[in-house]
């Protein structure tokens, strides 16, 4: 079944498949970002019961990172391509494998299969997008970008919460077999709906002379791109053992940036490009990648360094002594203002322009870090994590949403998963260097250590109040 060119039809379809659809996707995030989410609370268990020491346990956290650094642009250029139908099936296929392995699999190395498998989950998310951009008409687009961006937190604030004291309490059988079933319910849900709707309306064939998109994958530039992405991973990476500025580090840079440069010259020359580098200068697609970047270095620093704050000794005279599970707690905070954020800004989206909402979202997460500086008692640092958790949701949905909207029918796919790649890449970079901040000082850091890096955070997130005023489409529609 091709769902590559929507028509007016197919988006006037029936309100309840829409919904069932809409419900589906939203069921398949919520619990593949909980699988994300599960494997850093659990990692001292896992490790554990596996008989591992930690620099080897390590790899069940790097290990799903590294493909989802590769799979996620990927995934969104074959839902352009071949349609978000049968991407996301494949998808969906993969990381149930993944989670039942992980729950079931007898050795570590099994285990690894299972998270490497599972890290194809974030690809779910543009596809999802490029679903919503088929099924609903622009300003519904907006609404239910809302509801994917909060289903995307509130799984991962739940893998987060509640892994802990499922492993405690069972086994790691029933922590990743639950999850992965909804995975499955998810996609029955939405498969049943696009059923329902494939016998209502026959989908416009697609036609290459006929402008109806790309037919064939770049995998050149997707290779050039992966490659790239990874050692820019690696470089991240290093900076903690070796510093900013070691020849290695600064090394690894170059050689990023250089993948980079070539990507952007091949995507200039190629038919049909992974990315129309074109599009990158248009507001709903280069504006909401830079301001992304914003979103990721504002928000990833500070949810970084509440729980190190919070969990230093009542005797360094600021710390509270929190253990994982009261950090785990004061985190929620975060999350639950986050899904509250992502679907009212769904909804606002579709009435005001994404330049002011994206302004005001990155003015809470700025607002959020500010108040991070000023101290540790619990009640500034539950405000601290529900402005920041505002701020970001919101400015995530608004910037996911103009993408969706404002990228050719072809290219959904692609820029949402620019705009993941982004965020992603703008906190790695944040963080690590609010990290060097506390990594310098012996023993229990001084609280100045900590307010520096909240105000680190605080100014990249004003930075992407002005990018998001700058660059950002200015009215409802998408210049």
């Amino acid at each position: 079944m091709s769902d590559s060119r929507p028509t007016p039809s197919s988006r006037g379809s029936s309100g309840a498949g829409r919904t069932l659809a809409l419900t589906g996707l939203a069921l398949i995030v919520l619990a593949a970002a909980s699988l994300e989410g599960f494997v850093l609370p659990v990692l001292p268990q896992l490790q554990r019961d596996f008989g591992v020491e930690a620099a080897t346990g390590a790899l069940a956290s790097v290990v799903p990172t590294v493909i989802t650094v590769i799979v996620t642009p990927l995934a969104g250029r074959l839902a352009d391509v071949y349609g978000a139908n049968k991407t996301l099936a494949w998808l969906v296929g993969i990381v149930i494998s993944g989670g039942l392995i992980s729950a079931f699999g007898p050795t570590f190395p099994w285990f690894i299969a299972g998270q490497a498998l599972q890290g194809f989950a974030l690809g779910i998310i543009p596809v999802g997008f490029v679903a919503l951009r088929r099924l609903f008409n622009a300003e519904q687009v907006k609404t239910a970008s809302g509801v994917l961006v909060s289903m995307s937190i509130a799984g991962a604030g739940l893998g987060v919460l509640i892994a802990g004291p499922i492993i405690d309490s069972s086994s790691r059988a029933v922590l990743y077999a639950v999850p992965t079933g909804l995975v499955a319910l998810g996609g029955a849900a939405y498969y049943a709906a696009e059923r329902g709707s494939a016998r209502a309306v026959r989908p416009a064939p697609r036609s290459v002379s006929g402008g109806a998109g790309p037919t064939r994958v770049d995998w050149l530039g997707a290779g050039v791109f992966a490659a790239a992405l990874l050692v820019l991973v690696v470089a991240l990476s290093s900076t903690s053992a070796l510093g900013w500025a070691s020849p290695v580090t600064l090394g690894y840079l170059v050689a990023a940036s250089l993948l980079i440069a070539l990507w952007v010259w091949i995507e200039s020359r190629v038919a049909e490009p992974m990315v129309d580098v074109t599009t990158l200068r248009s507001r709903s697609v280069g504006g909401a990648v830079a301001v992304g970047i914003a979103i990721g270095a504002g928000y990833a620093p500070l949810v970084f360094l509440i729980p190190q704050l919070i969990g230093q000794p009542v005797e360094s005279g600021y710390g509270l002594g929190a253990t994982a599970t009261e950090t785990g707690y004061f985190l929620t905070a975060a999350y639950v203002a986050g899904v509250v954020a992502s679907v009212l800004a769904g909804r606002l989206a579709a009435r005001a322009s994404a330049q002011i909402l994206g302004a005001v979202a990155m003015l809470l997460l700025a607002a959020g870090a500010l108040l991070g500086a000023v101290g540790a008692s619990p009640g500034l640092v539950v405000g601290s994590l529900v402005l920041a958790g505002l701020g970001a949701a919101a400015a995530s949905t608004v910037v996911y949403s103009a993408a969706a909207v404002g990228a050719s029918e072809h290219e959904v796919g692609v820029s949402t998963a620019l705009i993941t790649i982004a965020r992603a890449i703008g906190g790695a970079f944040a963080t690590q260097i609010v990290a060097s901040m506390l990594s310098g000082a012996a023993g229990i850091p001084e609280f100045s250590s900590f307010r520096a890096g909240f105000l680190v955070a605080a100014g990249l997130a004003v930075a992407g109040v002005i990018a998001a005023a700058l660059l950002l489409p200015r009215g409802r529609g998408t210049a």
